[in-house]
């Protein structure tokens, strides 16, 4: 048994981090395998999802740990079950499905939000804020409870619904469940403040001139036609401690592959280098074309670049 009831306490022997760690990256390994092979049977299909390819990975993951967690399934994934542990509440009771599915939303959220791209010129602040106060403080406060939080292992997930993850096979003696530390709670409301005043930050380095410079290209390059994301950069490179050499570049995500890839790098380029106010101090143009998929739980991708001189596109 995993629970010994006595006095109004419940006594369950916690699994440790690099226990439950080690079951959690089985776990990934094998939903990236199951992602792979999705994307060699049906790489177009899932190629033109574009950024909302994540939320198909989410509802796959969903549904694993979801399922496999509760007590259809026992408690345990299969990571779980290599290393003897499972899910189950205070009592050492499992969880019911709805119960385990808002776990993992809790725990998945924060790491499949990273995809989402949100376009600068239509912000909403609402969504913004949002997307950053799941994405950092949720993330970060996951993190810090799973490296920190060695009274009861609990995690963010976890403390939001009640679960513990515990040996299949205690060890004797086990020690009655030591209260969550207060201190803890201080922690996660700053991280939460943290995610909520990256946004504030985010937009005050957007406005600054370097990265100014760069919406107009931005914004035109995004209305091309089979273009799904765009991210526009510039910067240097330097080998061999030779002169740097300056660059502006895009990356261009596209949702087919059938098209003329010259012709748009072409076009592109020539977007650029019409809309970058000080494009006479770049020694290139560069221009990464991109197809592919990216579900969260496997990503693949094929790359076409070019690379023009200013003097070219004039």
């Amino acid at each position: 048994m995993d629970t010994v009831h006595g006095e109004g306490e419940s006594i369950l022997d916690l699994a440790g981090f690099w226990r439950r760690l080690g079951a959690f990256a089985i776990d990934c390994v094998l939903l990236g395998m199951v992602g792979s092979i999705l994307g060699q049977l049906l790489f177009g299909q899932l190629a033109r999802l574009g950024g909302y390819g994540t939320w198909l990975g989410f509802a796959i993951a969903l549904a694993y740990f979801g399922i496999c967690n509760s007590r259809i399934n026992g408690g345990q994934t299969f990571g779980k079950k290599v290393l003897s542990v499972r899910v189950v509440d205070v009592h050492g009771q499992l969880l019911s499905l709805s119960r385990s599915l808002c776990r993992y939303t809790v725990l998945g959220l924060p790491f499949f939000l990273n995809g989402m791209s949100i376009d600068p010129q239509r912000p909403m602040p609402w969504l913004v804020y949002l997307v950053a106060l799941i994405f950092i403080g949720g993330g970060l406060s996951i993190i810090y409870l799973y490296i920190f939080n060695r009274r009861t292992r609990q995690s963010l997930h976890d403390l939001a619904v009640g679960s513990y993850v515990v040996r299949v096979e205690p060890r004797l003696p086990v020690k009655p469940l030591a209260s969550l530390w207060q201190g803890h709670f201080v922690v996660l409301a700053l991280l939460a403040v943290a995610g909520l005043a990256a946004p504030v930050v985010g937009e005050r380095v957007s406005h600054s001139q370097g990265l100014a410079g760069l919406l107009p290209a931005y914004s035109l390059l995004l209305k091309q036609p089979h273009v799904v994301n765009v991210m526009v950069t510039n910067g240097w490179v330097s080998m061999n401690g030779q002169a740097a050499r300056h660059y502006l570049s895009a990356q261009l995500v596209l949702d087919t592959s059938q098209i003329d890839y010259d012709v748009l790098a072409n076009n592109a380029a020539h977007l650029m280098a019409a809309n970058y106010p000080d494009i006479a101090s770049k020694d290139a143009v560069v221009v990464d074309l991109i197809y592919g998929y990216n579900i969260g739980i496997s990503s693949a991708r094929k790359v076409h670049r070019y690379s023009f001189t200013p003097q070219e596109l004039r």
